[in-house]
């Protein structure tokens, strides 16, 4: 079963919608390997700077979302952490008679918790450092805290 087969893509894309005004992040659902994700909200320009860059979004998303994923597998339960640039990302898993089979995932808050990796993001976009953290003023902040109650009703609206 896929997550396709559990809503209708009207349903979904509500779902997404709400889901993304709450956490004030891009939104996306997406499979049990992160592939071929559907997404809604603008992404905030530091984010999209990083996402408009192949290799940026593969060092730095590809490699938050395999190790999101592997540690929702194990546990069974959402998860709230950084990318490598120092971005919040949370990963809600969406389970099927006892197997993942999808993800609503979300990225793009600074944390207030954790400074941002301008030099890593700097070197994976090509740009300088100034340059990424004037991209950054404009990125709201939020805290793993914050993210906690939204996530978790979400996980147990799609796991119900």
């Amino acid at each position: 079963m896929t997550v396709l087969e559990l809503r209708t893509m009207e349903e979904w894309d509500r779902i997404l919608v709400k889901f993304a005004e709450e956490v004030r992040m891009t939104t996306c659902l997406s499979d049990d390997t992160g592939s071929n994700p559907r997404c809604c909200f603008e992404r905030y320009p530091l984010c999209a700077a990083i996402r408009k860059n192949q290799a940026a979004t593969t060092f730095i998303c590809s490699m938050s979302n395999t190790a999101m994923l592997a540690v929702v597998r194990k546990t069974g339960r959402p998860e709230i952490d950084l990318c490598e640039s120092g971005l919040i990302r949370l990963v809600v898993p969406i389970f099927k008679d006892g197997g993942l089979i999808g993800q609503v995932f979300a990225c793009g808050l600074a944390s207030v918790d954790e400074e941002l990796n301008s030099f890593v993001i700097a070197r994976q976009v090509g740009m300088s450092e100034q340059e990424v953290l004037d991209l950054a003023k404009s990125t709201p902040s939020g805290s793993a805290e914050q993210l906690r109650l939204p996530v978790d009703r979400l996980f147990r609206r799609l796991n119900s």
